[in-house]
């Protein structure tokens, strides 16, 4: 028992050097992440970006070459003043100008200014060349997009917009504000640094290895503080500080009250970027969840589309985007209107709001489970702890599908949008390792914001400032270890 707690001393001494200046930012730069996400450009932003269609639109038939067996990815949409139709057939990408007297334009730097300029109305002051994934545009999906243009507006809060030079869509934009928060917030949290971020396996295996080494020096911190409460008790003063130190004392003292809730951002950190291994807990189903199992991955015929795509101009006078999808076998128009995303039910020729029948939904699910699977169905018009969002993004109603399998699966479907969340006994363990223990997603807490702000300021703080006492001790530790060497070498 002696032994386990001398190696419980020396190795809190050493992880807790090594490890407490990052567990102190963590916790410093996680409360600046609650209220200042990284940088993104949002669907609203892009939708707002995007041209309106004309009053006129074609006959998408006309288009169609031998039928529509086989389309797949079928859109309408605006760009550089051109009505563009694009579809996939047999895993081939065609795209049309409706206007055949003209051409597909370029896309060129020309393309890529106009559409910047469509954000801002500032002037461009000055256009950089981006030939590699920088610290703006960071996420692999960017590989594909360069070069991209760096376009920096001359306005009171320094914008910045991203222009890809192949799609000549807009891909980032930021300003002033927003860049200093996430060096104050994102940045440092997230280990957002290009040296690391650019590669994928890098920045994981960073992650979860700084989450281990927190979790150990968490882990033989409460050992250390247990042995200690263990002895006082023995002694009758068991709430008494065993340390003089000023630094020591605080130490110990925030250790007891947080230790617990440091150990476990430790671990959830370690889960932050990892899954749950399939040996300890096993998975039948693949683990990212394709929509097309339950709704069909065969296009429908444009004839079971019997709504005049036509017709939508005149209820959607700001219309920019038709898309052809469909959820089982209800043909949909998933249109962008304005700065928003809307689903049209196009099984009549009258428009109408998409909603999923609870049937359509029972068919999907026994396209994947069978049709003897065991399954309880009920409509759910609240959050659940596996179906939450703290600023109320999720779609409600949704429907809840609760399988009687070994794998205890679980759906929440939306009956207006089709967006589908799926879960089962591996996720649900994750869920808890990490958004329940990192961000307090908790649907108690979350439906009491005062209670989870408090809540959640009080941990983090505590957290920060057990991190700093070890800091402090940190220092002071090598600093004599300095010290002797200094000495010895003199000697």
């Amino acid at each position: 028992m002696k032994k386990i707690i001398r190696l419980s001393f020396s190795l809190h001494r050493i992880f807790g050097t090594v490890i407490a200046l990052f567990f102190l930012m963590w916790f410093l730069t996680g409360l600046v992440l609650i209220y200042h996400p990284y940088p993104r450009l949002s669907d609203a932003q892009r939708y707002a970006i995007q041209e309106t269609l004309p009053d006129s639109l074609p006959n998408i038939h006309t288009y169609i070459a031998n039928g529509s067996e086989g389309i797949q990815n079928l859109r309408v949409r605006q760009f550089q003043n051109q009505t563009l139709i694009t579809y996939t057939k047999h895993k081939k990408k065609y795209t049309f100008c409706t206007d055949t007297l003209q051409n597909i334009r370029p896309i060129t730097f020309t393309t890529a200014k106009t559409t910047a300029q469509r954000c801002l109305d500032a002037t461009i002051r000055r256009v950089d060349t981006l030939l590699q994934r920088e610290q703006w545009v960071l996420y692999s999906k960017y590989e594909q997009e360069l070069p991209i243009y760096r376009f920096y507006f001359d306005d009171p809060q320094q914008h910045e917009v991203f222009v890809s030079s192949r799609s000549g869509e807009v891909l980032q934009i930021t300003n002033t504000q927003s860049r200093l928060w996430a060096w104050l917030g994102a940045i440092p949290h997230k280990f957002y640094l290009p040296f690391i971020r650019k590669n994928l396996d890098v920045w994981k295996s960073s992650i979860t290895i700084g989450g281990i080494l927190c979790t150990l020096a968490a882990l033989t911190g409460i050992i250390i503080t247990l042995y200690i409460l263990i002895k006082r008790s023995k002694k009758g003063n068991v709430l008494l500080n065993p340390y003089r130190k000023t630094f020591y004392r605080w130490h110990y003292t925030t250790g007891i009250i947080f230790g617990i809730f440091v150990l476990a951002w430790g671990i959830s950190g370690i889960f932050s970027l990892q899954r749950i291994p399939q040996w300890l807990i096993p998975m039948e189903q693949e683990y990212i969840f394709r929509p097309s199992k339950m709704w069909g991955e065969k296009a429908l015929s444009l004839s079971a589309y019997r709504l005049d795509y036509r017709t939508l101009k005149t209820t959607y006078p700001d219309l920019k985007e038709i898309s052809w999808t469909h959820f089982g076998n209800i043909p949909v128009y998933e249109i962008i209107s304005g700065k928003e995303k809307n689903y049209i039910d196009a099984s009549t020729p009258i428009a109408k709001p998409l909603n999923i029948s609870k049937e359509t939904i029972l068919k999907g699910i026994q396209n994947i489970h069978g049709t003897n699977a065991k399954f309880k169905i009920s409509m759910m018009n609240e959050y659940d702890n596996y179906y939450l969002s703290r600023n109320s993004s999720l779609p409600l109603p949704v429907y809840k599908i609760e399988i009687d399998n070994q794998e205890n699966s679980l759906y929440y479907v939306c009956p207006t949008t089709g967006y589908i969340r799926y879960l089962n006994t591996n996720k649900k363990i994750k869920k808890w390792l990490f958004n329940g223990i990192h961000y307090l997603n908790i649907h108690y807490l979350t439906e009491r914001p005062i209670l989870w702000t408090i809540l959640i300021w009080t941990l983090c703080l505590g957290g920060a400032a057990v991190s700093f006492t070890g800091v402090w001790l940190g220092y002071k530790y090598i600093s004599r270890k300095i010290h002797q060497h200094n000495k010895i070498i003199q000697s």
